[in-house]
């Protein structure tokens, strides 16, 4: 009974260990360090907004779909690298420093009781960037169950 009690004890504390937002471990490739195997199937979630933005201004882009509690994403250039910054403009988000500043978006205060429905962002391309970028992102349902950048969405920077 006490090895049962201890292992759920684990258990919980890995799936809630990242509330607070992603780990910079996760930075290179999104995936959360909760130790479960990733999915496979297509996710129910997706990234909406306009297809391309002006160079020098932002694009407002929405991830929805089903309810999730946690999530990642950045804006990568064709050589897979994070790029531009986000802005914030979601109480449920918080910006993460991978590879530069704010050039990576998760969740902030995640809680199982009160699943996250969607999150409206900006992002705004580097000074002088022109070309496509991939936003790819990875979104957690549950502590076991999520999709490491399976969620994509592609923008022109003109």
């Amino acid at each position: 009974m006490f090895r049962l009690l201890v292992i759920a004890a684990f258990l919980a504390a890995s799936a809630h260990a990242y509330s607070e937002g992603a780990p910079r471990a996760a930075c290179g490739d999104l995936t959360p360090q909760h130790g479960a195997k990733l999915q496979t199937i297509k996710p129910p979630y997706s990234i909406s907004g306009p297809p391309h933005v002006l160079k020098g201004e932002t694009v407002k882009l929405t991830l929805g779909g089903d309810k999730f509690l946690g999530f990642m994403i950045q804006a990568r250039d064709g050589q897979n690298r994070p790029v531009g910054q986000f802005k914030v403009l979601d109480t449920k988000a918080q910006t993460l420093d991978c590879s530069g500043p704010q050039d990576t978006l998760t969740h902030l205060r995640a809680q199982k009781d009160s699943p996250i429905s969607g999150v409206s962002f900006e992002w705004q391309p580097p000074a002088g960037y022109k070309g496509n970028v991939k936003f790819m992102a990875t979104v957690v349902q549950t502590g076991f169950v999520y999709w490491v950048g399976r969620v994509t969405k592609d923008v022109d920077v003109e």
